[in-house]
This record gives structure tokens, C-alpha cells and sequence, in this order.
């Protein structure tokens, strides 16, 4: 198990250099120059201009950039900053604890959620609750996130005033309960089916039919032999889906104000800041990867015939 597990994270050092590299070269390759992005219409001369050039290292080729990048990040430096002046690190310091509540009470929605409302309808096949689910999250798939956020936001932000329209810098859990709800719907629905079907298929697996012909309860069938092996599929999306949440925040997090990751990932994209955009994908990266391990490892509990060596 300990041999899986370091072997897992030393793979996470190509996936981090191969992931900045990438990004580092397409932020290279954008159109247009980032001082303009930072300074806007103001008159700057030469002089300063060619001075943040240098500052930033932008006359050099990216490959170069991205080396300065990988030394500030492996060595923490407290001097490297973004275009606009301010320290990396801080920035995402301050931007990660909301965004990663926001995907944790998604997540945690979609969990809860998805698997109830996906075993009831496993369960129960065929039936009226499980043709009226199969409908509504084919509906909620259908629908782009975004206009799902502007309706919610207008109902239950605006009109009815039952949460909070936006959250801004001054956030809570409270305030965060409408987007993190905004955030999970498409993955409720995902989820709400792998589940549903997962659980269908397993109610006539050889393994069931034993279990209920030694005479077992009813309830402990479902609990030790159908949600147990049905769960495995489910928990690997869950799982992983923290990692993309936290990256899918963009457009909830601009709808609803969260400055979070998302946002300032936006804005660093804008401004063709490379230093905060690598970062931030950098973060995003080793999220995922993490996620994935610890998915894996409970692949173990939830299955015993699976054993990492």
C-alpha cells in the first residue's frame, strides 16, 4: 500500500511540470501584450515599459519564463509576484479557502443528493420515480450552467430573497449555499443516474440472488452486497469531481461574486498575467492528482477484493 502510494506521488512531478509548461506556453502564445492588459489606456514611456519587460522577464523566450516560474514556486520565494505587483501566494492564500468550501458544499450536495435520489431510482426501476428522475436530470444536463445560476440567482437572490444574490468578499457558508448549489446541479444529475443504474444491475448480480436465497434481510442485502459494490463507480466521479469543481467555479463564481480561485484565475487570463494563471492551474493540478489518489485508496475499503501493492 505505502510502495502505491509514493509511487502515485512521484508521478505528480511530470503531471505538474507537464501541466505549467503547457500553460506557460499558451499564455506565452496569446495575442496582444500584458502591460497593456495591466496598465490599460494610461500614457507609459518606454522606459517603464521596457523596465517591466525586464522586470518580468518577458523578453525572454518561455521556456525561460517558465524556469523562473518553477524556481519561485519550488522555493516559495515571498517576491514573486504578478504583473499587478502583489505576491503570488498571497493572492491564492486568500482566494482558495472560498473557493474550496464552495466545491466541498457542491460536492457534498452532490454526494448526498445524487446517490439518495440514484438508489431510490435503482431500486425501484421502471417505476414512476424513477422515470420522473431519469426526465428531470436529463432536463438539468440539457440546461447550461449559466443560465441555471441567472434564474436561481433572479428566484431566490432577488425576487423571493432567500439567500444572498451575490457574496462578495465578506463571505459565509450561508451566503455560499446558493452557488455551491448552482455549482453541483449538473453533477447531481450525473450522479443521480451513474447510481441509478449501478444499483439497477447490481439488484440481479449472481452475488444478490445468493445473499437472499441464504435467507438474509431484505434491508441487509441492499446495504452489505447492493450499495457496497454499487458505490465504486460512484465514489471514483465524486472523487474526482472535486478537482473539477474547484476548476468549473469560473462561472459561478462571476455570477454570484465569489472571489474565489475562479475569479482570479479570470482575471489573470485577462490580463495575460502568466505567473498568477500558471499558479493557479499549478493548485488546480495537484488537486486533481491528490483527489484521484485518495479515490483509488478507497477503492480498497469499498471493495476488499481490490489490493494495492
Amino acid at each position: 500500500m505505502w510502495w502505491y502510494v509514493a509511487k502515485r506521488l512521484l508521478q505528480t512531478i511530470p503531471v505538474f511540470l507537464g501541466a505549467t509548461l503547457i500553460i506557460y506556453a499558451l499564455v506565452f502564445l496569446r495575442p496582444g501584450d500584458p502591460i497593456n492588459g495591466l496598465i490599460g489606456n494610461k500614457p507609459v514611456s518606454d522606459e517603464v515599459r521596457q523596465a517591466i519587460r525586464d522586470q518580468y522577464h518577458m523578453n525572454d523566450f518561455f521556456l525561460v519564463q517558465w524556469l523562473y516560474f518553477l524556481k519561485d514556486v519550488v522555493t516559495f520565494n515571498p517576491d514573486f509576484v504578478g504583473l499587478d505587483g502583489q505576491p503570488v501566494f498571497e493572492k491564492i492564500r486568500n482566494a482558495l479557502p472560498v473557493t474550496a468550501t464552495l466545491a466541498l458544499m457542491a460536492l457534498l450536495m452532490d454526494a448526498i443528493i445524487g446517490i439518495v435520489v440514484g438508489t431510490i431510482a435503482g431500486l425501484r426501476r421502471n417505476g414512476w420515480f424513477d422515470s420522473i428522475t431519469l426526465v428531470i436530470s436529463l432536463i438539468l444536463l440539457s440546461i447550461p450552467i449559466f443560465v441555471v445560476g441567472f434564474v436561481l440567482q433572479f428566484l431566490f437572490g432577488v425576487k423571493f430573497a432567500i439567500f444572498s444574490a451575490t457574496v462578495g468578499g465578506d463571505w459565509t457558508v450561508g451566503k455560499l449555499l446558493l452557488p455551491a448549489f448552482v455549482l453541483a446541479i449538473a453533477n447531481i444529475a450525473t450522479t443521480t443516474r451513474l447510481t441509478r443504474t449501478s444499483v439497477a444491475n447490481n439488484m440481479t448480480a449472481d452475488h444478490v440472488r445468493t445473499a437472499r436465497a441464504k435467507g438474509l434481510p431484505e434491508g441487509a442485502v441492499i446495504r452489505n452486497h447492493v450499495l457496497r459494490n454499487s458505490l465504486v463507480p460512484v465514489v471514483t466521479y465524486i472523487g474526482i469531481n472535486l478537482g473539477s469543481l474547484m476548476a468549473g467555479a469560473i462561472i459561478t463564481e462571476g455570477i454570484f461574486n465569489v472571489q474565489g480561485i475562479g475569479n482570479l484565475a479570470f482575471q489573470a487570463v485577462n490580463r495575460g498575467d502568466a505567473p498568477v494563471t500558471v499558479a493557479v492551474v499549478a493548485v488546480m493540478v495537484m488537486i486533481y492528482v491528490f483527489m484521484s489518489l485518495i479515490v483509488d485508496l478507497l477503492y480498497a475499503v469499498l471493495d476488499p477484493r481490490i489490493r494495492y501493492v
